[in-house]
């Protein structure tokens, strides 16, 4: 019967992460290791959620392939791969309630981009060290798509190429963010099943999101964008001791 509501609770959470994220853009890793930091603690839920993560950033990306822009991209990652690393390493000396305290900050700060509509501009050179701000937190909170979403728009890209640029750039911010967690000493075999089952479920949500996000509405988007930074909070005040 425990193998049964785990499979249950894995699947569903996979799901809503994967769709969540391939209809708005972002949101999905944000609900995915809040929710896994009240299970399994933060410092494992940073290392399972970006190992799936992974395979569904992956997956999206060659979903949107043809949408990539290759200038973009290489401008995302000369930030997002330095912060990134030093974000991990940092992350594996912090105590646990200093992570979810870090968590807390960026639920409040979707949550806020959320209710008032703000919609960030930044320059176009300011790409590069933006993205890096975005893969530390990312590496220390967990999703970074408070911060991720605005630079991408930032960009000039809308759409499909948002998607696929965004889908990359966060697929190498996991594979970065997995070599600090494993350097650091983060890492564990039996966290072996737990990525696998969301992986797979995550992947099965982008296909329901590639289909959901042209029938769903402005307004419940809108309600998602706010809803779950909400979620998010809560989880995180409920796990500070």
């Amino acid at each position: 019967m425990e193998l049964v509501v785990a499979l249950v609770w894995i699947s569903a959470l996979g799901l809503t992460a994967g769709a969540l994220t391939t209809v708005s853009g972002m949101g999905g890793g944000l609900l995915l290791v809040f929710v896994l930091s009240v299970v399994i603690g933060p410092k494992p839920a940073l290392l399972v959620s970006s190992a799936a993560l992974l395979a569904g950033n992956t997956h999206r990306a060659w979903l949107y392939r043809g949408s990539v822009d290759p200038d973009v991209v290489r401008r995302l990652l000369a930030g997002l791969v330095p912060g990134t690393l030093l974000g991990a390493w940092l992350a594996a000396g912090l105590p646990d309630d200093a992570i979810r305290i870090i968590m807390l900050v960026a639920a409040l700060a979707a949550l806020g981009r959320a209710l008032t509509g703000a919609r960030w501009t930044l320059p176009a050179r300011s790409l590069t060290p933006a993205a890096a701000v975005v893969g530390f937190l990312a590496a220390t909170a967990g999703g970074a798509a408070v911060l991720l979403g605005p630079v991408m728009l930032s960009s000039g890209l809308a759409g499909r190429r948002y998607l696929a640029v965004t889908a990359v750039g966060a697929a190498a911010m996991h594979v970065v963010r997995l070599t600090g967690y494993g350097l650091a000493g983060m890492w564990s075999a039996s966290y072996l099943p737990l990525i696998a089952g969301l992986a797979a479920a995550i992947l099965v949500g982008n296909l329901l999101g590639r289909h959901l996000r042209d029938v769903v509405s402005e307004r419940a988007g809108n309600a998602l964008e706010v809803a779950t930074p909400v979620v998010c909070a809560v989880l995180a005040i409920a796990g500070i001791g």
